[in-house]
């Protein structure tokens, strides 16, 4: 399934994979368009047609809100190893969020001008997550916990229920043990306008974050302005750099972990320096695949974008993950300290042969939402600032605009802006 070959840039596989986009359909954005709009002008009547017609759900049949009495069902039904596993891993979250939060201060001028910068949380967010045929409580945790690190008053969740109008209660336990009581059974991009533009029985808010299919995905892109949003999430990805004495099965483990999300847009790529390694590891993705039945999970993403590049050097591979600017790298070599300060393009960076990419999806603390596509060459991954924001106070007083009003003036004309120069002008004269 995997494609062994000599790197260049310009390998064929490395340009494929350089070029790979999640290609959402064009009938997807004319849908979501109409949705958003019908939605908009609607409010309720059309969000209610549109979870019955996409998501064979009636919400006047199973309300729009979890209630109290499945959340406390939810609490029942996990297993007490599982409510172990999410005070955990929320532990860990809390303590590396925590230490984001950002830091305001005050800069005082020779002239007496007095600056400052204060942070304040957003009002509301939503956070949309799947559940259905993949309840993703990780995604749910690394979203809920920087906001409410950040402080934010109003969260809410969106979630596609059953058929029989039921949320996964694992999804269920996690929101009610961080105390996210506002859990809306919609989804979708209908979901994505009511929280948008609000209705009548759905709240407005001002920022959507999380993941989603592509008609999720097109509404974040098209709702944008409207809404603040974290990002158009494309498909996983990782880049591993590998010496000689790497774990050939660990690397293999490592790519699979990616494949398996199953769209076929997923890539899975390691660096090395022989045919030799390159061929074992090869081997042991053959062989766990066979031994795990993940063959059919993996295979599309393998062929399409599943690559194991030999290099002539360990500069090389650097140059390569650089390149590719993954949503995560591995670095798993002796000498990995040196190496680290060189990638300068990457979601996450996990280093040493332990620190496998799972563990920063489930458990250490660091967030796993994070630039896909190469985006990671611009862009940072979820953290507590994504639900804040900053501003300036400005205090001038009459000294420092006498002695800058001039300066001022001199640049808002060079602009043409003569009413700022006249804002200026009025005050210069001012005598009292």
């Amino acid at each position: 399934m995997v494609t062994i070959s000599k790197f260049q840039f310009d390998n064929p596989r490395f340009v494929n994979l350089l070029k790979r986009r999640s290609s959402i359909p064009k009938e997807v954005e004319t849908t979501v368009r109409e949705v958003l709009d019908n939605v908009k002008n609607n409010g309720d009547s059309a969000l209610y047609a549109y979870m019955k017609k996409f998501d064979h759900v009636d919400i006047e049949k199973i309300g729009l809100f979890v209630s109290e009495e499945e959340f406390a069902l939810a609490r029942e039904k996990v297993s007490e190893n599982f409510k172990e596993a999410v005070k955990r891993a929320c532990d860990n979250l809390f303590q590396f969020h925590k230490r984001q939060l950002p830091t305001g201060f005050c800069e005082t001028y020779e002239d007496g001008a007095v600056l400052e910068r204060r942070y304040t949380p957003i009002d509301s967010v939503a956070v949309t997550v799947p559940g259905n045929m993949a309840p993703l409580i990780s995604t749910l945790c690394m979203n809920l916990v920087p906001a409410i690190v950040a402080g934010v008053p109003n969260i809410y969740i969106l979630t596609k229920p059953g058929e029989d109008g039921k949320i996964d209660e694992h999804l269920l336990y996690t929101a009610d043990y961080l105390n996210v009581k506002n859990y809306y059974k919609i989804s979708g991009a209908q979901g994505l306008a009511a929280v948008a533009y609000g209705t009548e029985t759905v709240k407005r808010v001002d920022a959507i974050t999380g993941p989603g299919n592509n008609y999720t995905q097109m509404a974040k892109k098209f709702l944008f302005g409207e809404v603040k949003i974290d990002s158009i999430a494309g498909p996983s990805e990782i880049a591993i750099i590998a010496d000689e004495n790497a774990n050939p099965t660990f690397i293999a483990a490592d790519m699979m972990s990616q494949a398996e999300h199953g769209t076929g847009f997923e890539a899975s790529t390691t660096f090395c320096l022989s045919w030799e390694q390159a061929e074992k590891i090869k081997e042991e993705i053959n062989r766990l695949c066979s031994e795990n039945h993940l063959e059919k999970a993996t295979k599309k993403s393998f062929e399409n974008y599943g690559d194991i590049f030999v290099v002539d050097s360990i500069q090389q591979a650097v140059d390569g993950v650089n390149e590719i600017a993954p949503e995560h790298a591995e670095l798993l070599l002796d000498d990995w300290q040196n190496v680290l300060n060189k990638i300068t393009n990457a979601g996450a960076v996990f280093v040493g042969e332990y620190s496998t990419e799972p563990v920063g999806d489930y458990f250490c603390g660091t967030n796993h939402i994070l630039p896909t596509c190469g985006t990671a060459r611009f862009s940072s991954g979820m953290s507590v600032q994504e639900f804040m924001r900053g501003y300036s106070v400005i205090q001038y007083p009459k000294k420092a605009l006498k002695e800058n009003g001039d300066y001022i003036m001199k640049l808002a004309e060079a602009e043409g802006m003569m009413a700022h120069a006249l804002a200026v002008k009025v005050r210069m004269c001012d005598d009292n």
